[in-house]
């Protein structure tokens, strides 16, 4: 009885107006090379308008590695990406200032100063990477991808 209730309080299912109902579960957490206790927690915004949806606007990184390279991921460069639930290609996650459509994030982690991403995301709430863990958030400026297209997030690390 108890692992009935216990799986019931993990999950949840919300259904509005006459849509499908989506399922929200537990995160995920991601292993790079660098470090392997990354933590992500994408969050969605709601934009209500003549086709009011729920996009990923947000994707929290705690949790990471930020001393210097060798022993941590200060000098590393994350690559992330977003996928459906059965496409092997990423999903367009944002729209560039140049209304490119981008498909991948790439956030740079450098030691003692915040980390630096590519042009179409912005990093906020970031913590000093001199010490040991930093946590920030990567802000998608103009999102492109519904939160319920989603299904995971790979995150890459390379020098």
């Amino acid at each position: 009885a108890a692992v009935a209730v216990l799986g019931s309080t993990l999950a949840a299912n919300i259904s509005l107006g006459t849509g499908s109902a989506i399922e929200f579960g537990q995160g995920v957490q991601v292993a790079t090379a660098c470090d392997s206790a990354i933590t992500l927690s994408p969050r969605a915004n709601f934009v209500n308008g003549t086709n009011p949806q729920f996009f990923l606007s947000t994707i929290g990184f705690t949790d990471v590695d930020a001393r210097v390279a060798g022993t941590g991921c200060a000098g590393i460069t994350f690559t992330l990406n977003a996928y459906g639930d059965v496409s092997a290609t990423p999903l367009q996650i944002a729209t560039s200032p140049t209304s490119t459509a981008l498909s991948v994030a790439t956030i740079g982690i450098r030691n003692g100063s915040a980390p630096t991403t590519s042009a179409g995301f912005v990093i906020g709430n970031s913590a000093n990477t001199s010490s040991s863990t930093s946590s920030f958030d990567l802000g998608i400026t103009t999102p492109s991808a519904t939160a319920g297209a989603v299904f995971k997030l790979t995150l890459q690390s390379s020098n």
